[in-house]
């Protein structure tokens, strides 16, 4: 961090483009949930077993945002996106042809694998591009269209399921691939900080990376932006047997559900894009722990109430003061260093995803008959990240 400064940014590419590469792999997560039952039927195999085409394409991603961060800060975004494109593209056409569910599934952990690419480096991309407020402005953006993708999934997926079967929600994501990699060659060129023109070494990088992970300042940005946006990962583990199972819901109003929570994620990143040039990053981020915090304990003294509305409205808050941490903790924790933006998103996003796989499947374990032990496992979420938002203050700049 006291090194030379890389050269002069470059060239700034659109955003929404960036936003559309960061959502292919929300979308791609979501978009075939609707379609796990007729996958079953067709590949003559266990219901247990086709959901394993959500949650191997989950880890997959997980696991290969650690690889894939690195790589881009040695080998540049461009090449790293354009290989995960590959595989990504690839990986799809394999899915649409599978003739069985073994090869489905090996075909969505390469998904995984290669569509994390398009993740890490959208992010990656925005703190190359742009510094400190401006970052967390424009990662504000690329959240909101990211953020979208999720809700949207399910009822994309089940609209092309329903006009031409369950192998062309795969074979449209191919298509998708396809068109990321002509916009990349348009609006994307190598946005990767050089020292004196020259890619820097294995061993810079990974001193570097070892260097950001002990620093107490990208710790608490990572803890603040993990512990307070994997609630949804509890919301989504449990939340179909609340309200559907225990409230009366069709899975149709469960996706309703999804689309109203998502547009507040949104809303509230659209309102942090702009308060964050009065407040700063840091600021926003405390009004965000409080925002995420109170509605968890609301949650908590309405847990066992038969009103839809108790169990929703919490959500619809926690998701808007969402779009606060989202950008900000991110654009924070990248921009410790930004020579290693690739290797700091990755981080970062394995931290958030990981951590969210545990907290989906220890809830889904636990009773569901009421939000009890979910409002517990936010509370102390909330507890955990204003911990994070500790360290950020009294780390050493």
């Amino acid at each position: 961090m006291s090194e030379p400064a890389a050269d002069a940014r470059p060239r700034i590419p659109p955003v929404a483009f960036l936003g559309v590469l960061a959502a292919i792999s929300p979308l791609s997560l979501s978009i075939p949930v609707q379609s796990i039952p007729e996958i079953a039927t067709s590949l003559a195999t266990p219901y247990g077993a086709a959901q394993l085409v959500v949650s191997a394409f989950l880890f997959s991603f997980a696991i290969s945002q650690l690889l894939v961060g690195p790589l881009s800060d040695k080998l540049g975004r461009r090449p790293v996106l354009y290989g995960g494109l590959l595989i990504y593209g690839l990986a799809s056409v394999g899915a649409a042809f599978a003739p069985n569910i073994e090869l489905l599934i090996t075909a969505r952990v390469l998904q995984g694998a290669g569509g994390c690419a398009a993740l890490v480096t959208s992010r990656a991309v925005v703190q190359d591009t742009h510094t400190g407020i401006e970052a967390a402005r424009m990662m504000a953006f690329v959240a909101m269209l990211q953020s979208v993708a999720p809700a949207v999934g399910p009822i994309l997926g089940g609209s092309i399921d329903a006009l031409l079967g369950w192998r062309w929600i795969f074979g449209s994501l191919a298509i998708f691939a396809g068109l990321l990699a002509l916009g990349t060659s348009i609006w994307l060129n190598e946005t990767r900080p050089t020292t004196g023109g020259q890619a820097d070494s294995w061993g810079t990088i990974f001193s570097r990376y070892a260097r950001v992970l002990r620093s107490r300042l990208y710790i608490g940005y990572t803890m603040a932006f993990t512990f307070g946006t994997i609630g949804f990962f509890g919301f989504l583990a449990v939340g179909p047997a609340l309200l559907i199972g225990g409230k009366g819901f069709t899975p149709f109003d469960f996706s309703l559900a999804l689309v109203v929570i998502a547009s507040q994620f949104v809303t509230g990143a659209w309102v942090s894009s702009r308060l964050v040039r009065f407040l700063g990053m840091d600021r926003t981020l405390w009004i965000a722990m409080a925002g995420v915090t109170i509605p968890s304990v609301a949650l908590f003294f309405v847990h066992d109430s038969p009103s839809i509305v108790a169990l929703v409205a919490p959500f619809v808050v926690y998701a808007f003061f969402n779009g606060f941490i989202f950008p900000n903790a991110l654009a924070g924790a990248t921009g410790v260093d930004p020579r290693i933006a690739g290797s700091a998103a990755s981080f970062l996003g394995f931290a958030q995803l990981g951590t969210g796989s545990v907290l989906a499947f220890v809830l889904s374990n636990l009773d569901t008959s009421d939000a009890l032990f979910l409002s517990l496992f936010l509370v102390a979420l909330g507890v955990l990240a204003t911990c994070g938002m500790l360290l950020v203050k009294t780390a050493e700049r």
